[in-house]
């Protein structure tokens, strides 16, 4: 099954990709790994976000911005790893064509939460993108995996994710 119709019929929303908001390109692929830039919770669902918001419009999107879990709940930080799970496929399904499923493996996650000090559940919150991933690659979606807390993510994002798939 391909990419797009996989996510079609788990009632996923397939965005278009977000272009780079700087000097990197949102993917390379290397002997047929593909390397995919830090995705963040960018989504133009109505999601309520009890954190700050980022100034300015993004095509009319928002993020799930702050801190976890003292702007952002623990369950509001693990729907946003799913979200950037969500946006790095639409980039595979531009950086592959659109390739079955069964083509797609999953090496490597990086997820990083933007987190208070105090915090220790990063791995729950980082399993919300694992969880997305198997449930769309099965178990082509096992990978290996970090999940860290820092003190700050680009647009004050509550979670970024960083992967790395591999195309047979």
């Amino acid at each position: 099954m391909k990419l797009k119709d996989k996510l079609i019929e788990l009632n996923i929303n397939v965005p278009n990709p977000v272009a780079p908001a700087g000097n990197y390109v949102p993917y390379k692929i290397v002997n047929n790994h593909i390397y995919i830039s830090g995705q963040i919770p960018l989504t133009k669902d109505a999601i309520v976000n009890p954190g700050k918001q980022t100034s300015g419009n993004i095509n009319a999107s928002s993020i799930i911005t702050g801190k976890v879990p003292s702007e952002v709940s623990l369950e509001l930080a693990t729907k946003a790893a799913e979200i950037c799970i969500i946006n790095t496929m639409s980039i595979l399904i531009d950086a592959t064509n659109n390739a079955n499923c069964e083509q797609l493996s999953c090496l490597s996650v990086s997820g990083f939460v933007n987190s208070d000090i105090y915090l220790t559940e990063h791995p729950e919150i980082i399993n919300g993108a694992s969880d997305m991933i198997y449930k769309i690659l099965g178990d082509n979606g096992k990978h290996t995996r970090i999940a860290v807390g820092c003190a700050s993510l680009p647009r004050n994002a509550a979670v970024e994710i960083s992967s790395i798939f591999h195309l047979n």
